[in-house]
């Protein structure tokens, strides 16, 4: 029976720390390639998140498969980065329902962003043709309708811009928004509804 000696025991006890350390190291380099820190500037997004509030965001990378309707997400505009909610995703219909984007839309100059499909009638009728999220883009909004510069300002985003998820990000403020539009998909034909 041998009996250790303290060379030994101190090269097991440094063996330990390498391998916690090493460790350790890893969770941090998982979480910063998978989250990062964001802090709210401004008031669209009030009184879900006031000026000043730091947030944890999910990474995105370039795909609207993950997204749905409400997620908060941080996003490239121009230069700037903003945080906005999830109204529409590609291909869905931009109706007249709360808040009104396709109103906003149509007066702003903005329809030429969209898939444009007659809405039927006759001609005389005037009907303004029915308005679709293209492929790519999604429509965001913030939760403080009355100061938000959006997607009623600005047209759709493409969603390669989305940097990140808000983690846990509550559901709107106001009353029936964003929900989800009735499985209303770009038509193939315009008689195909």
């Amino acid at each position: 029976m041998s009996v250790p000696y303290k060379g030994e025991q101190m090269s097991s006890a440094v063996r330990r720390q390498l391998i916690f350390i090493g460790v350790f190291l890893v969770v941090v380099l998982l979480f910063v390639t998978t989250f990062r820190m964001a802090v709210v500037h401004g008031q669209s997004m009030s009184p879900t998140y006031e000026s000043g509030r730091v947030v944890l965001v999910r990474r995105q990378v370039g795909s609207a498969a993950n997204l749905h309707h409400g997620d908060i997400v941080l996003l490239r505009k121009d230069r700037d980065v903003i945080i906005k909610r999830v109204f529409r995703l590609p291909g869905e219909e931009m109706d007249d329902s709360f808040p009104y984007p396709a109103e906003y839309v149509r007066r702003g100059g903005l329809a030429d962003y969209y898939e444009q499909v007659p809405a039927g009638g006759s001609a005389s009728d005037a009907i303004p043709p029915k308005l679709f999220v293209p492929k790519g883009f999604l429509v965001v909004i913030g939760d403080n309708l009355s100061v938000s510069e959006d997607s009623r300002i600005f047209g759709p985003v493409p969603v390669r811009d989305i940097l990140g998820v808000v983690v846990g990000g509550p559901p709107a403020p106001y009353i029936g928004a964003p929900k989800p539009p009735s499985s209303r998909k770009i038509p193939t034909s315009p008689h195909s509804q």
